[in-house]
């Protein structure tokens, strides 16, 4: 194993997950609570349990399970829609049976050490009333020059199936993922890493609930939303990592996208981490700007039925932030909390708190809510226990 000099050490613990460890996963157990709620009137509960466990000196596996709850109000709402698709609701008078969306999620896979690098084979498979997908994931990281390089490859594909209460057919949703990226240390304080990363999307590439309407004289039409079934998507990026002082680290970002249905956009990210407490606890603070344009068959209102149309806003021009707060806690520092003491007094067991706020603005009106801003609160609660 290479000796890093003591300011690539640091620089490594401060940058955790920056540089791919060619070691296997800690025997772990986390419990997360998550939940998601913004001014559309979408709210999302959904608790997560992942595990992994070493089984040799060079295999580890690890399973997940996790659950969502989703209420809409665009879920609650019924539309007829009987347009050049001829679609039918499968109830009487339009509407979706479950208007609130349970979901299942579940994981497992595999890690194995191959000389100095590792390969990972995982699985998820979701499921919902409506909808079911199949993921099969595989990555692949390698280090050279002594480590102070490391090559990741990954490759992901889905296989996913829709059937909308509100309509009467299934259809399916395939794609496929390459993705890679070389981390290089660059100095004792500077890490740098370039990504890449290809996605073919074929089958269902809109969403069935939503309704285009088009106003024809005196009379409202209904239509699904169509979209192109193939998608060609492209991305680009550089990340740097540099340790300001000791016990802390700045990293800043940039990511370009690009796909064959014209959407281009750019995002800048920004994180600062701080240890304190003789490193037994961390803050953060991260900043996200992203700005897109249109996809080139996307308009706010249609006149008359078209080949594809869209009434998803996310496909126009738009703009977002996000501002993310986080702070990690060691559990030696609940030694003297009461009824906490039990639980995370050990030097194996973690306390991690995210707190994010995610504002997104498009140039027209979401189809449902009539609003162009989004703004939601993202929070997640998470108990890690090393043993």
């Amino acid at each position: 194993m290479v000796k890093y000099p003591a300011g690539i050490l640091a620089l490594i613990c401060l940058c955790g997950g920056f540089l791919a460890a060619q070691e296997l996963p800690e025997d772990e157990l986390q419990v997360t609570m998550n939940g998601y709620f913004d001014n559309f009137r979408v709210n999302i509960v959904y608790p997560s349990l992942s595990l992994s466990k070493q089984v040799g000196a060079s295999t580890a596996l690890n399973g997940r399970y996790l659950v969502d709850v989703i209420s809409a109000a665009s879920m609650k709402s019924a539309f007829q829609v009987d347009g050049i698709s001829s679609a039918t609701s499968k109830k009487t008078g339009g509407g979706d049976d479950t208007p609130d969306e349970l979901r299942h999620e579940f994981g497992a896979g595999i890690t194995q050490l191959l000389g100095d690098g590792s390969v990972s084979l995982n699985t998820l498979y979701s499921t919902e009333h409506d909808y079911t997908s199949l993921t099969l994931a595989a990555s692949l990281s390698y280090p050279f020059a002594k480590k102070n390089t490391i090559l990741q490859l990954g490759a992901v594909r889905s296989f996913d199936q829709v059937a909308p209460q509100t309509r009467s057919w299934e259809r399916d949703k395939d794609v496929t993922t390459l993705s890679g990226g070389l981390t290089q240390v660059l100095s004792r304080d500077l890490l740098a890493q370039i990504d890449v990363w290809h996605s073919e999307n074929e089958g269902l590439l809109s969403d069935a609930y939503q309704v285009v309407r088009i106003v024809d004289g005196n009379t409202l039409l209904s239509f699904e939303p169509v979209s192109p079934s193939t998608r060609s998507r492209d991305a680009a990026g550089l990340r740097l990592k540099y340790k300001v002082s000791t016990g802390a680290s700045l990293q800043i970002g940039y990511r370009y996208y690009w796909d064959d249905w014209d959407i281009n956009s750019h995002t800048l990210h920004g994180q600062l981490l701080q240890y304190i407490l003789d490193g037994k606890a961390t803050f953060g603070i991260g900043l996200r700007s992203y700005w897109q344009t249109a996809a080139y068959f996307f308009k706010p209102v249609y006149s008359e039925a078209e080949e594809f149309m869209a009434v998803d806003s996310k496909l126009n021009e738009a703009y977002s932030g996000e501002l993310e707060l986080q702070a990690s806690f060691e559990g030696e520092l609940f030694k003297d909390a009461g009824f906490l003491h039990g639980l995370l007094y050990e030097n194996s067991a973690d306390l991690n708190v995210k707190l994010k706020f995610y504002l997104r603005h498009t140039v027209s009106a979401d189809w449902h809510s009539r609003l162009e801003t989004l703004y939601a609160y993202i929070l997640s609660i998470g108990y890690r226990y090393r043993f």
